[in-house]
């Protein structure tokens, strides 16, 4: 009956073992990309007739904020407005790149196979646990027929 215990815990490792390879292989790269590696997703957004121009990248963060000096003469009341316009329409750009797919892959895949690695110890440690609690239940079944 242990060997039955000790198969499937085998087969649970195996398949987790192959999966990781799999994960492995995804993420190895083909060979040297032409572009180099690839830019984080971003969205521009401008305001003020253009004399405004913000630039966020993913998770949300302001990158860049640019402004033509001339409209510091429409005062400051002006000028946030424009910014917040500018940021918005930014905010905007990148929510609409990231849901189109275009951009970068927002799924790392070395977290990714960090988080599988993780899984498989405690998924294995969970299980052979459960299986020895099983196998001493059996044992005591066993003995008392």
């Amino acid at each position: 009956m242990s060997e039955d215990l000790n198969l499937t815990t085998a087969t649970v490792e195996r398949l987790l073992t192959d999966t990781r390879q799999a994960l492995e292989r995804m993420r190895a790269p083909d060979g040297p990309s032409p572009s180099g590696p690839e830019e984080p997703p971003r969205g521009i957004g401008e305001s003020a007739d253009g004399r405004v121009q913000a630039v966020v990248e993913v998770p949300g963060r302001v990158a860049s904020l640019e402004m033509d000096p001339r409209l510091m003469r429409e005062g400051s009341e002006a000028v946030c407005s424009a910014m917040a316009e500018a940021a918005n329409a930014a905010m905007d750009s990148l929510r609409s790149s990231v849901l189109s797919g275009s951009g970068a892959a927002t799924v790392d895949p070395s977290a990714l196979a960090g988080d599988l690695e993780r899984l498989q110890e405690e998924s294995l440690v969970s299980a052979r646990s459960m299986l020895a609690s099983l196998q001493d239940a059996m044992d005591r079944i066993g003995r008392r027929g």
